[in-house]
């Protein structure tokens, strides 16, 4: 083939064994260098300039190795590049305009484009694929048409000095200094990351990105910031390695943000995102970095992960992630929430959803060793399932304090079962040791989490009568919409079983400030509460109105045998048998031989008798309401 466009630049770049230089990918990928497509550049496997060397050189500016490069053209490089776009948009025939865009292999020791325009009036790419960058200044640069920096790498080597972005990230409350700055660019085009290598931490702070963002299989051996940036379009991270903290906060996701199978090795922040597709996390690793690649012998990371804050209109998405330390998804609105069969290594893995609200979705055990511990302190479900091991008790991995339900049904088909823990659901049992600790989390303003009032759940989610009581007041009132009336029973029975306890609680060892007319009057609740419980249930318990009947009558009939002047008359049946009759018709003796005494015991027999009886008829009807 002969190439239509070929200047006088010597350099030429062999296309690279991609199985070679770049083992985690797992076929050649689709970005390579080829000669299927006119304008490749491509000629017996070898790429080939199409520029004009630069003075009597036999390279262009471009190309020239930094140390050859005139001083005097050294800052003028950016320049050049701009102007060498804008002729190349100038071309009429697309074959050349696209040569002319081509910058593969090019070093660029320092790209100033700060506050610069870049192409426009074309939509032929602007590639940088295997080029070299060093100290990159593109601060509120356009960037007007695609650009492509797959296979490029940021900082090969030693950068010049330049003046870094800066921003804080986590977890050390420090300023990091980014070499690599595109802080409020504006990508209008495609941009293309694909395995592109950036060495020094990156900064894409509230950055633009119109069109679609691919970085499958980018490496950021530095931290690396997309705080507050904005895809209006496809956000594709899978596959990339983040080795140290990772911070997309308050950035807004208008379609599908991917980062399945992705690796992060430090903390990697979601908070405050706003994310209109779905958000998925799908298999990646916070645990043990990738076997291949640039970071084959750097120290793995524990990452952890976060998105305090965050609302997801689609789906959030962690199925089968490995999780090396906590998740922080509190004070989120998910629409969806999926976290099936989590890898924790055999440990026990952390979830905190607590304050947020989880409209449908999925939590799940890890399919082998270990547990997932779902924290759900102050939670909305929706309509939620819990999946795994039906011979494990899930609910001593579930932290339901004070949790709402909206849509939840306690009788489906998941893994937990009411039944098997008597409708106590408050049956959370973690070694404490494997729940995290928020004590020493620092405010937003000083860099680290947003949520400034942590509520440690080490430490500050202490399960006293009063969060009991209201937990069991919200599940009941979560049966009831649900329709689920007779679990709704089961449920206000426990909640008013922790109402009788704080009132015993409080006559025993109340504050001073009560009195001790306070103590009696809680000591007189408890007594009430009591009774009621034991007499009817508090409602809920029929069986429990028979019993007592039975028992005031059995009562009644020996006080008539033993005590009260019939013995000599009646037997004990005939004592049993005057008593069930003072109890349901106010019968007041054997005409004749009743006294004042077997009177009033009649009486007071018949009164209490036809209270229970009415009793009966109301907690009967009510159980049959369930």
């Amino acid at each position: 083939m002969t190439l239509r466009v070929n200047g006088s630049c010597r350099f030429r770049f062999p296309v690279p064994d991609y199985e070679a230089a770049f083992p985690w990918l797992d076929s050649p990928p689709k970005w390579r260098l080829g000669s299927s497509e006119a304008g490749s550049g491509v000629e017996d496997g070898v790429w080939h300039c199409p520029h004009e060397a630069y003075g009597d050189r036999d390279r262009c500016l471009f190309h020239l190795d930094p140390e050859e490069r005139p001083p005097t053209d050294l800052a003028n490089v950016s320049v050049r590049l701009v102007e060498a776009v804008e002729a190349a948009n100038a071309e009429s025939d697309p074959v050349v305009s696209r040569r002319r865009c081509q910058f593969v292999g090019a070093k660029f020791p320092r790209l100033d484009l700060e506050q610069r325009q870049i192409g426009g009036g074309s939509r032929e790419t602007i590639d940088f694929r295997h080029a070299e960058f060093g100290a990159v200044v593109c601060r509120k640069t356009e960037f007007e048409q695609p650009v492509d920096f797959s296979g490029a790498t940021f900082d090969p080597g030693a950068a010049p000095p330049a003046t870094p972005g800066s921003d804080v990230l986590d977890p050390a409350l420090e300023r990091v200094d980014f070499g690599i700055d595109f802080s409020r660019a504006t990508f209008s085009d495609f941009l293309d990351l694909k395995s592109a290598l950036f060495r020094r931490p990156a900064l894409f702070r509230e950055a633009q990105f119109d069109r679609s963002v691919s970085a499958g299989h980018a490496r950021f051996l530095g931290h690396a910031s997309f705080l507050a940036a904005d895809f209006d379009d496809l956000a594709m991270f899978n596959d990339a390695l983040f080795r140290r903290d990772a911070r997309f906060q308050a950035a807004r996701f208008f379609d599908l943000a991917d980062f399945k199978r992705a690796y992060f090795g430090g903390r990697v922040s979601f908070d405050r995102v706003l994310c209109e597709g779905d958000l998925e996390v799908d298999e990646a690793d916070f645990v043990e970095p990738p076997p291949n690649g640039p970071v084959r012998s750097t120290p793995a990371f524990r990452g952890s992960v976060s998105a305090d804050m965050a609302t997801v209109t689609g789906r959030l998405s962690f199925d089968r992630t490995v999780v090396g330390g906590d998740v922080r998804i509190r004070d989120a609105e998910l629409s969806r929430l999926q976290f099936k069969s989590p890898d924790t290594g055999g440990a026990t893995g952390y979830v905190d959803l607590a304050r947020s609200t989880v409209t449908r979705g999925t939590l799940g055990q890890p399919d082998g060793g270990g547990k997932a511990v779902y924290d759900l302190f102050r939670t909305t479900l929706g309509d939620v399932k819990f999946t795994g091991d039906p011979d494990e008790l899930l609910f001593t991995r579930l932290r339901l304090l004070r949790t709402r339900y909206d849509g939840f049904d306690f009788t489906d088909d998941d893994a937990i079962d009411l039944s098997r823990v008597d409708n106590w659901i408050h049956r959370f049992d973690v070694d404490p040791m494997a729940i995290p600790c928020y004590c020493g989390d620092g405010p937003e303003h000083a860099g680290r989490y947003i949520v400034d009032d942590a509520v440690c759940p080490r430490h500050d989610r202490e399960a006293d009568h009063s969060a009991l009581q209201a937990t069991y007041a919200y599940a009941k009132n979560g049966a009831d919409a649900a329709g689920d009336n007779v679990t709704a029973g089961a449920l206000f029975y426990r909640e008013m079983r922790f109402h009788r306890a704080e009132y015993l609680d409080n006559a025993l060892y109340g504050d001073s400030e009560a009195g001790v007319l306070g103590r009696l009057r809680d000591g007189s609740r408890w007594a009430r509460s009591w009774l009621l419980a034991a007499s009817t249930g508090y409602g809920e318990l029929p069986y429990r109105v028979v019993v007592t009947s039975l028992a005031l009558i059995c009562g009644f009939g020996y006080l008539y045998w033993n005590r009260s002047g019939l013995a000599g008359e009646l037997g004990p049946l005939e004592a049993l048998t005057f008593s069930f009759q003072s109890f349901i018709s106010f019968v007041l003796g054997p005409p004749g031989t009743t006294t004042l005494t077997q009177e009033i015991t009649s009486a007071v027999e018949g009164f209490i008798g036809a209270f229970l009886i009415a009793l009966f008829v109301f907690t009967f009807t009510r159980r049959i309401h369930r």
